[in-house]
């Protein structure tokens, strides 16, 4: 199976990358440079993430799409041990960026004191162990199995099953492991806040970002590459367009779910998260999501010819994966407690930074396996219909 030919995309990638991280540590004053490392890592992971869950989908229904997909998402997966490495800089900075872990704070605020047996450092450090531990090994075992099926052409159903039948088990790791990752790395920076949703709209993010960017990678490469182009059939990219609407329907549904309970509930220990958020400043980018992070691209994908036609689908990708970061932003900046604009230089530096380096891996992996699984059955099911 042929390879793909990337050119010099990952170089120009790492370039940005190391001006963007140069830029913005420079850029940033004091412990805003963790802040600012937060809000892009937790981006840039979660396409990973998102790419994980999708690969596990794929492998359970076992439908041609996903083999049409199968390399950009497991180029993505392969990234995990990088973010890994990329998440130090947290663990460095988790004084700067946590309440929870100031004793003064915590001994003046008795909700927060009640969750130390929770929020305390040694035991943050080691669920985020367990959880890179367990996602590293889930991808590990699926870039293998992928391996050994371009390998051995003969055992490839067997493999194929075999991954399917995992699938299951790390869908519920996954919901289990990013469920208390969402807890402790984003909504713990409100210590005395909880909401039990909000995980969920971090996941269906995730979701929502590894299908768009999975859209518009197979586009590009089947505009380079006759083997993709003949696979990624209208009805193919299709399915990828029903993926990235009932995603992002189920990412409003959960959004507004959390928005009217803990508004109807009105606890002030709870409100208080949206008060801010529905405030000055923060008002106007709440508006901006329900209008054109959700309706606008609801009533878009409805259409048939949208989701058939690789521009036009490509162009509400990449207002998906905007609306995701603006999204991020909503949810995370304003526990930050800035006065005067909310985001800075050193937020979009340190944002294409980390973003050059996942571009620079991500290619490279693209470029060094088959733009197709060999041998994959599945890929009967991705072959141009009559």
């Amino acid at each position: 199976m042929e390879h793909v030919d990337v050119n010099r995309a990952p170089i120009v990638a790492l370039l940005l990358g190391a001006v963007g991280l140069v830029g913005g540590v420079l850029l940033a004053s004091g412990d805003l440079v963790y802040q600012s490392w937060l809000l892009a890592f937790l981006f840039w992971v979660g396409l990973s993430l998102g790419s994980l869950v999708m690969l596990v989908v794929g492998h359970m229904a076992g439908g041609g799409w996903s083999a049409v997909v199968q390399r950009p998402l497991e180029a993505s997966v392969s990234l995990l041990p990088i973010m890994a490495l990329l998440f130090l800089p947290v663990l460095f900075g988790m004084n700067a960026l946590f309440l929870w872990t100031d004793a003064a704070y915590v001994a003046d605020h008795p909700l927060v004191a009640a969750k130390t047996a929770y929020l305390n450092t040694p035991f943050f450090v080691a669920r985020a162990a367990i959880y890179f531990g367990l996602w590293i090994l889930a991808a590990w075992l699926y870039l293998r199995g992928s391996a050994r099926q371009d390998r051995d052409p003969e055992a490839s159903g067997r493999i194929g099953y075999d991954l399917k039948r995992q699938s299951g088990l790390w869908l519920v790791l996954y919901v289990l492991t990013m469920t208390f990752a969402g807890r402790d790395w984003a909504m713990s920076l409100t210590p005395e806040w909880w909401s039990g949703i909000y995980a969920v709209i971090l996941m269906s993010g995730q979701a929502i970002s590894a299908v768009a960017l999975v859209i518009l990678t197979v586009v590009a490469l089947a505009g380079r590459n006759a083997a993709v182009d003949a696979a990624l059939t209208e009805t193919r990219l299709q399915d990828l367009g029903n993926f990235l609407m009932a995603f992002l329907m189920f990412w409003a549904y959960v959004s507004f779910s959390q928005l009217i309970i803990i508004w109807s509930g009105n606890i002030s220990e709870l409100a208080g998260w949206y008060t801010v958020r529905l405030g000055p400043g923060w008002l106007a980018v709440g508006g901006f999501l329900l209008a054109f992070g959700f309706l606008a691209p609801f009533v878009i994908l409805f259409s048939r010819w949208v989701k058939r036609k690789r521009g036009a689908l490509s162009i509400v990708a990449v207002w998906a994966l905007a609306v995701m970061v603006v999204n991020l932003v909503y949810f995370v900046v304003p526990a930050f407690e800035r006065g005067g604009f909310p985001l800075t230089l050193a937020d979009a530096a340190i944002f294409v930074g980390i973003g050059g380096v996942w571009a620079f891996f991500y290619l490279r992996r693209l470029a060094a396996h088959p733009v197709l699984p060999v041998h994959d059955p599945r890929l009967k099911g991705a072959e141009p219909h009559a």
